[in-house]
């Protein structure tokens, strides 16, 4: 069910508010890896079941994973592909890269500052490159918004150490939602039909 812009997984439009009331946003606990030092360290656990997985999708959605990845069908597609990173990280290596979204950038979603011989300071993600200029997306959010940037024009180049990703996005979680969310994306497309999204149907409040 979607109401007021958000997804929750609900019997009835009652269950759904209610689920809605216990997930609004509010600070837990800086979380830290050092918090989950009994997470295995790269070893997926054994198949969560559905319960888990349901809590780890309202996690996704509560930490505002879905504003630039998608899961189950659910979410924008903005940022790196979550079912081709979860083949690669997984258990406390996942958790690492979502608490420390800066140890590990993405050439494909790392923005670049271009300091221009007339003072202008432009700023974007480089998606492509000719002899004589770079093809720069200024917002992640309107990927078609490409400008060109002639390399002649450019005084300064300075590539961002920073990922676009912010962090602290789990400090809204329990323990129990962290664990839950990370079982959930290691799921990838193994998750059940009642979790993804054309199994829901869209109701608007």
């Amino acid at each position: 069910i979607v109401m007021n812009g958000q997804m929750v997984v609900a019997r009835d439009q009652a269950h759904a508010e209610q689920l809605l009331e216990t997930c609004r946003p509010s600070i837990v606990k800086a979380w830290t890896l050092e918090d989950f030092a009994d997470l295995p360290q790269s070893a997926g656990a054994p198949p969560a079941d559905e319960l888990t997985l349901t809590l780890g999708m309202h996690a996704f959605v509560k930490a505002q994973c879905t504003q630039c990845h998608v899961a189950a069908g659910h979410g924008v597609n903005l940022g790196p592909d979550l079912l081709k990173s979860v083949k690669k990280l997984r258990g406390r290596e996942l958790l690492s890269h979502i608490l420390n979204p800066s140890e590990k950038i993405d050439d494909r979603y790392r923005t670049v500052q271009f300091i221009m011989a007339n003072g202008r300071v432009l700023s974007g993600v480089v998606v492509g490159e000719t002899p004589t200029a770079w093809r720069v997306m200024p917002n992640l959010l309107t990927p078609e918004e490409i400008v060109l940037v002639s390399k002649n024009a450019v005084e300064e180049r300075i590539v961002s150490q920073l990922s676009p990703m912010p962090v602290g996005l789990l400090n809204v979680l329990s323990r129990e939602e962290i664990l839950a969310l990370l079982a959930f994306l290691e799921a990838g497309e193994d998750l059940p039909e009642s979790l993804s999204a054309h199994g829901h149907q869209p109701v608007q409040k």
